[in-house]
């Protein structure tokens, strides 16, 4: 060792020998009064920051023990250790016929601010969540440095490779002993990639290899920016890639594997540009030879299964009946490589989803620890190779059995044909997996450990869990609960960790969460055909106190829809899978109502619509339970007092009695069960829900509106593909990026009952008021038609008592989160109750034929053109005015549940998810029914034309 350096080492030790020396002066400097003396108190003087408590947490002393130089060294190392403390003195004092330690300390300071000046191209908020320095958490040189580094490394990994970090630190607060931290940040400039060049690949072709690599060169439509994570991931996707392809043996060279910063003109040096390089070793290439399954049967000393499990195979079992959980049969169905694949490429990555497969069977059932070993066996495609399996015959004796044996299980016969068929792959080699599978233990889940929940309460989290400690781990349960936190909405972030346990049969759990604000305040607008265009305040909190309580208040405002509504909802009542939701409301709304006829001739009409206004004020209390994981049923009680005012002059005399009425009484009832496994209810890429409500509104209920209402909704959706097509690309990014379709219908069957307690007149007080007919067409239920459209019946433009509808939509993201272009399907149908055709309307029912037949046969040219043509534009109907009010067609029934009944409709779009304004832009054109099998629809000959049909917000049916 060099002198100089030996003079620094020593006085470096003489230091620390200082300042031990000093902190345990004053208790050791007359060790016969305090050493071995009961403690009879401990006291903190210095921290302001840090609780006498907290210190007292940290340490091993306590009251009652007695004083000894290793407590003592222990406890002062200890502190030292956390970091919290710059210096420490004990003391000691005579006290009680014993000993009271003092500890003085001096804190370091906690962070009161951290600020970033300078970063621009990079969120304030992504690098807070990388560095160790937290606000109001105690400040160390070590955490100031690592903070720098981890800094400079995120502008690294997001292309500023000429980033720099200085930091600065405010004077420390006297008062609070706090300080200011400031990163000032120079960003450099982002340094493109000029060139990626592919070295050694002989028969991949480089083309193939770049299209699936992250980084791209800059050019017109690329940035080009270099990140080296990204860097870092194409490397391990070129090996990827090339065992896919069966070069199992590929790797890249280290010696030419790199990436260099240069001048993209070095005359001018102007512009830094960055060159890659990848080096390849492709190797040979590897064709599949197909899989042989056995489970492992070796016994131990006692005879008994070593490997097997015991569940099926207790001890004494003979060998002969020996069960697995699984037979291979099961497996070898359900490979994405077959034995029927034999002389197809080597794609490692199939072998390693077929693996797998094995090992998620098994966790299902608890076998966590279930072990698949696989062994390769190679067999070189020669005439000789073949010979030597075929002639089993002329081996020894003791070697024919096992000569045969192999013959089979390597496929001999397809090889010999591959052989003979295929002179391209001589002297290839073959690839032969033999896993043998080793159940071992049942895993117990032992300990569930959650991390990251700064404000939800562990119960919050662990409530939603599908097991607890000590239940049998099923991976299908630990995926479910997964999803279960995650729709909560409190975490951007849920990821679940296994460790071992204090034995081998147990795991621990180890939940690790990123939350994210649950508070909104939002301002926004909405829009929907019915509803028209609103805009809309919104307050909420949705998990209240870190309870997972829910708190919102809307306030809507617009031309047509004026609304308020406070609710509170807790989920779990005393811990229990039981909701509790109380809300009140105040609505008000202008209702379009029927067309009323302004000329004296009906058949060819000019018809103005109408318009009232409906309000009122009302509460709600619901509770719902959970049950069966994935099933619910919920209960809601609504009572309510409506009034409609401001009729126009047009509107029927229907309205006009609900207007002398004033202020009416509803009570409604409602009743329901619903399933939901959906993987995300924010972005459902699969999955299915159910819903099926009953409204039980007025009867005995009391109030002046009496029906029963059936909803039954049905959702599906299905993941076709994600943009990695089928692993043809390789990229976890492109996963994210699922083509999912979702198939709906949603129905609502309405019923008219009578009022039980008094009587009711029914032509002044309808039992079911306009306000609950229902309506069919525009952005709400089928997009590209309208609620009077001419190809509508009559009895339709006044809404209706049933309503079926269903849809479809393939939806291909364009980015993942925000926005997806959409192609769908919508029909739609509406009915009416038998009963509903009283007085004149059942007379007209029942003559509506004699009434046409009139029609038809005494002024056969008016008719003609009425029924067939346009009146305004003079083109040919598709179908008969006579046909589409035709009222056997309108009153529900199993015969006119059928698809000439209904109208459809097609197009295209964007969904545009906005989280304070979601858009939703379509085209849609009509679709008429044929009933052709060849061609089943098509175009209206006189409407063919895409309606852009927009809309604000989810207000789909």
């Amino acid at each position: 060792m060099k002198p100089r350096l030996l003079f620094k080492s020593a006085l470096f030790s003489i230091l620390l020998c200082l300042i031990y020396i000093t902190a345990t002066n004053d208790i050791f400097s007359d060790r016969s009064k305090f050493l071995g003396k009961q403690i009879k108190a401990i006291e903190f003087e210095g921290n302001r920051n840090t609780s006498s408590e907290d210190i007292l947490e940290m340490i091993e002393m306590r009251v009652g023990m007695k004083l000894e130089d290793k407590l003592v060294n222990g406890d002062l190392k200890t502190l030292f250790a956390s970091g919290y403390f710059f210096f420490i003195d004990v003391q000691g004092e005579l006290f009680e016929d014993g000993v009271k330690v003092v500890f003085l300390v001096k804190e370091r300071p906690r962070v009161k601010e951290i600020e970033f000046i300078g970063a621009d191209e990079v969120f304030p908020s992504d690098l807070r969540e990388k560095i160790p320095l937290k606000e109001n958490e105690v400040i160390t040189p070590n955490k100031v440095v690592v903070a720098k580094d981890l800094i400079l490394k995120k502008y690294r990994d997001e292309g500023f490779f000429l980033a720099y970090v200085k930091v600065e630190l405010s004077e420390v607060d006297e008062k609070t002993n706090t300080v200011v931290v400031k990163f000032i940040i120079d960003e450099g400039e982002e340094i493109p990639v000029s060139k990626i060049n592919i070295f050694g690949n002989k028969e991949v072709d480089t083309y193939d290899i770049l299209g699936v690599l992250e980084l791209k060169e800059s050019g017109f439509l690329e940035s080009g920016t270099f990140k080296e994570t990204s860097f870092e991931t194409d490397k391990q996707k070129i090996v990827g890639i090339l065992k896919s392809k069966g070069y199992i043996d590929a790797e890249l060279s280290s010696d030419g594997t790199n990436w260099e910063i240069r001048w993209e003109n070095p005359a001018k040096k102007d512009k830094r540009v960055i060159i890659v390089n990848y080096k390849i070793i492709e190797g040979e290439r590897y064709f599949f030879n197909g899989y042989n399954l056995s489970h492992d049967l070796s016994l131990g000393p006692d005879n008994n299964p070593l490997y097997l499990n015991k569940e099926n195979n207790p001890p004494g079992t003979p060998v002969a009946e020996l069960k697995p959980v699984f037979e291979v049969d099961l497996f070898m169905k359900n490979f994405e490589f077959t034995n029927d694949d034999v002389g197809e490429i080597f794609d490692e990555t199939k072998f390693f989803r077929d693996r797998g497969f094995i090992n998620e069977s098994y966790s299902t059932k608890g076998y966590l620890f279930a072990q698949v070993v696989p062994r390769r066996r190679f067999i070189e495609l020669t005439d000789a190779n073949i010979s030597n399996y075929e002639n089993c015959e002329s081996k020894p004796k003791n070697s024919q059995q096992e000569c045969e044996k192999e013959n089979k299980e390597l496929n001999i016969t397809k090889l010999r044909k591959i052989y003979d068929e295929k002179p391209e792959l001589r002297g290839k080699k073959f690839v032969h997996i033999d896993f043998t599978i080793r159940e071992n233990n049942l895993a117990y889940v032992e300990n569930i450990i959650i991390k990251g929940n700064k404000k939800t309460l562990d119960r919050v989290i662990r409530r939603e869990l599908l097991f607890k400690p000590g239940d049998l781990f099923n991976s299908t349960l630990v995926n479910r609960s997964r999803e279960r936190i995650f729709n909560l909405g409190y975490f951007k972030e849920v990821n679940f960790n296994m460790r071992p346990g204090s034995d081998e049969t147990k795991m621990n759990l180890i939940i690790e969460l990123v939350e994210q604000p649950t508070g909104t305040v939002s301002m926004g607008g909405g829009y929907g055909t019915i509803t028209g265009f609103s805009i809309f305040t919104q307050l909420g909190e949705n998990n209240l106190n870190g309870t997972g309580q829910q708190v919102q208040g809307r306030l809507e405002f617009g031309p047509i829809r004026r609304f308020f509504q406070l609710s509170w909802t807790e989920p779990w009542i005393y811990d229990k899978p039981w909701a509790l939701t109380l809300s009140m409301f105040y609505s008000s709304r202008t209702l379009n109502v029927g067309a009323a006829s302004i000329t004296e001739n009906n058949n060819q009409a000019i018809r103005e619509r109408a318009t009232y206004d409906r309000s009122g004020v009302g509460v709600s209390v619901g509770i719902g339970h959970r049950f069966l994981i994935n099933w619910t049923h919920f209960h809601r009680y609504s009572p309510s007092f409506f009034t409609s005012t401001r009729p126009s002059s047009l509107v029927s005399d229907q309205v006009l009695a609900e207007v002398n009425l004033g202020w009416q009484f509803r009570s409604q009832i409602t009743n329901g069960i619903a399933y939901d496994n959906r993987d995300n209810i924010f972005n459902t890429t699969e999955g299915f829900s159910a819903t099926f409500a009953i409204d039980n509104v007025g009867q005995y209920l009391g109030g002046q509106s009496h029906f029963d209402q059936y909803s039954p909704i049905l959702e599906y959706y299905q993941t076709w593909f994600d943009y990695t097509l089928f692993g043809l690309f390789r990229s976890n990014q492109l996963r994210r990026w699922r083509v999912v379709q979702q198939f709906r219908t949603s129905s609502v069957f309405t019923f008219e009952r009578t009022p039980k307690y008094r009587k009711q007149d029914k032509e002044k007080i309808p039992y079911v008021q306009v306000q609950d007919r229902l309506f069919l067409g525009g952005y709400e239920s089928l997009r590209g038609w309208f609620f009077d459209d001419k190809y509508y019946p009559d009895e339709w433009k006044d809404g209706s008592s049933h309503r079926v509808l269903f849809t479809s939509e393939l939806r291909f993201p364009i980015e993942p989160s925000l926005l997806w272009f959409v192609i769908f399907w919508d029909a739609g149908s509406m009915y009416e109750e038998v009963n509903r055709a009283v007085g004149e309307r059942k007379e007209f029912f029942n003559n509506y034929q004699q009434r046409v037949f009139e029609a038809r046969t005494q002024n056969v040219a008016e008719t003609y053109l009425l029924e067939n043509y346009d009146s305004l534009s003079g083109q040919r109907l598709s179908q008969s005015r006579f046909d589409i009010n035709d009222p056997a067609r309108l009153v529900l029934s199993g015969r006119t549940l059928a698809m000439d009944n209904f109208r459809y409709s097609w197009g295209f779009g964007l969904r545009i998810q906005i989280p304070v304004l979601p858009l939703r832009l379509y085209f849609a054109q009509k679709l008429r029914f044929t009933g052709v099998a060849d061609r089943p629809f098509s175009t209206y000959q006189d409407d063919r034309a895409f309606q852009f049909v927009f809309g604000i917000g989810d207000l789909r049916f």
